[in-house]
């Protein structure tokens, strides 16, 4: 049933596909702007991948906003806080969300970790006020979409996030953006530009955008 469930979902998602692209011409109605529009994968081989050039470029340091352990949905949202644990060498990892569940399960989940922490504060205040020297940046937090803004709101609140730490970032460092394979305006649309101009090239895109600065040649 499963395997009949997930080829209907396929069958629907090329028949939209072919909609917007021929009949539509390609556009997309700034009102059908509300999920994704690209084949979606789970982001473990990109949490991965982050989690080795972190290594080489001897990262210490990792700040995580938007956190979490999400139980049967795992394989869809990576549980990036274990893949940080489990696979750098990270000396500090800080865990923040303002969901009292997600950092509990958090802290629950990684308590043999003795570099991590679960936080429960508000990310955006959390990158104004830390003191710490962020090797890698992870930004999947929540945020209230206004009604009319159909993804320009979530850009916004991205960008002021990364506005709020980049002066906290290491001169080799690293940015990773959650769900970038969603039709803009999103998360990475205005952060991208900004982080371009401090120094950071983009290494790949899809389903999470890695960003990163000072490294030359990155072996991934």
């Amino acid at each position: 049933m499963n395997i009949i469930i997930q080829k209907l979902k396929r069958i629907y998602w090329y028949i939209n596909l072919i909609n917007r692209t021929i009949f539509n011409h390609g556009l997309i109605k700034v009102t059908e702007n509300k999920g994704q529009w690209k084949k979606r994968y789970p982001p473990l081989k990109s949490l991965n991948k982050t989690a080795k050039l972190f290594n080489q470029i001897n990262g210490k340091v990792i700040v995580e906003i938007g956190s979490g352990i999400h139980g049967n949905y795992s394989q869809y949202t990576g549980d990036s806080c274990l893949t940080w644990a489990k696979k750098t060498n990270a000396e500090v990892i800080k865990c923040v969300d303002l969901d009292p569940k997600m950092v509990k399960a958090v802290a629950e989940a990684t308590q043999e970790f003795d570099a991590l922490e679960a936080v429960l504060d508000d990310g955006l205040d959390f990158l104004s006020k830390t003191e710490l020297k962020i090797d890698l940046l992870l930004l999947d937090f929540w945020t209230d979409e206004p009604d009319d803004s159909f993804g320009s709101g979530r850009a916004e609140k991205y960008l002021e996030a990364y506005m709020n730490g980049k002066d906290k970032m290491s001169p080799k460092s690293l940015i990773l953006i959650d769900d970038t394979d969603h039709a803009p305006p999103w998360k990475d649309t205005l952060i991208v530009p900004a982080a371009r101009k401090d120094g950071f090239k983009v290494i790949y895109i899809g389903r999470q955008t890695l960003l990163a600065r000072g490294v030359e040649k990155p072996n991934i």
